[in-house]
């Protein structure tokens, strides 16, 4: 297995960096030439826009690496914008394609006097009754959260199928997804990589599956 990180010019690389080399884990800058084994895992990491985000895979040819990877089997990783760009489309950008790898848009977090967007700081997860084998080591019974999880967005994804939200964020509106996914594709919205030892733990099991 080797871990291949997509290095955008604007994004959260440094701090995932950083927990890789904490945690001891080896890895390369995913490259366009790139032909990754099935047994590889790329991550997506972002920080920016929608149109940004898709701009720089397009014009690199990582879209293309990516969704080959993702097509055969091989394990997608997308954090904060790169969980975004996984799904089909952002109200943020129109007309921009995402990567359709989790079917589904973005949209703006829904307005309420209680609720700031940008939604920014430490929040908690909510997880379904039936816990995905993703979120189960966190330790937390179905329905209960824990104020461990680091975010920054202002766009929420909105999957298609309800079941491939895995983990949700408390809103004046209901529950909103803070990590979705489908087959071997995976998408946090919040920062694991900046949430301290809960987000190593997650971010580590991931990696071990």
């Amino acid at each position: 297995m080797v871990i291949k990180v997509v290095n955008f010019p604007f994004c959260n690389f440094y701090s995932l960096e950083r927990y890789l080399r904490v945690s001891s884990h080896e890895y390369q800058i995913l490259s366009c030439v790139d032909s990754p084994s099935v047994s590889d895992i790329l991550i997506l990491p972002g920080v920016g826009t929608f149109r940004q985000g898709m701009d720089f895979l397009q014009e690199t040819d990582l879209a293309s690496v990516i969704f080959r990877h993702a097509s055969a089997g091989g394990r997608v990783i997308g954090i904060c914008l790169g969980m975004q760009m996984l799904l089909n489309a952002s109200s943020e950008s129109p007309g921009v394609d995402g990567l359709g790898l989790i079917p589904g848009i973005c949209d703006l977090i829904p307005a309420d006097p209680f609720f700031s967007v940008p939604h920014i700081g430490w929040n908690s997860l909510v997880l379904p009754e039936c816990l995905h084998p993703i979120v189960a080591p966190l330790g937390l019974p179905s329905g209960v959260s824990s104020s461990d999880f680091y975010f920054v967005h202002s766009f929420v994804a909105k999957p298609s199928a309800c079941d491939a939200i895995i983990a949700s964020f408390e809103h004046p509106s209901g529950h909103l997804a803070a990590a979705i996914s489908l087959g071997s594709v995976i998408g946090f919205q919040f920062h694991p990589e900046k949430s301290g030892s809960a987000g190593y733990k997650l971010l580590d099991h991931v990696l071990s599956i």
